[in-house]
């Protein structure tokens, strides 16, 4: 995408299903433009866990995100981060954001 404005790429937004024994890669693969992030439990019941690489679990996380709550990040282009749920087939909201050009 082009650049819009002062921004590197407009809003994006999806819903994932997330496995309860195999962790879900929210970020893209490799380096990306860095990005805003805020992810939110969209179930009624079940927590949804984060964490900075794969070998993320329900008893191994940074945070821990309870039903119909949310949370943010502004990460840095190299970091990654990576959902697993309290429940298999539990959602996840995501919406992106690029950051503002420093330049």
């Amino acid at each position: 995408m082009a650049l819009i404005g002062r921004y590197h790429k407009m809003a994006q937004h999806r819903l994932l299903q997330l496995s309860n024994t195999t962790p879900t890669r929210i970020t893209p693969n490799g380096t990306h433009g860095g990005m805003d992030l805020t992810l939110q439990n969209v179930n009624d019941s079940g927590y949804i866990y984060i964490g900075g690489d794969d070998t993320l679990s329900s008893t191994n996380y940074g945070f821990r995100i309870m039903p119909n709550h949310s949370i943010s990040f502004e990460l840095p282009g190299t970091d990654a981060m990576y959902a697993i749920a309290s429940a298999s087939n539990m959602n996840l909201a995501v919406i992106e954001t690029g950051l503002e050009s420093q330049d």
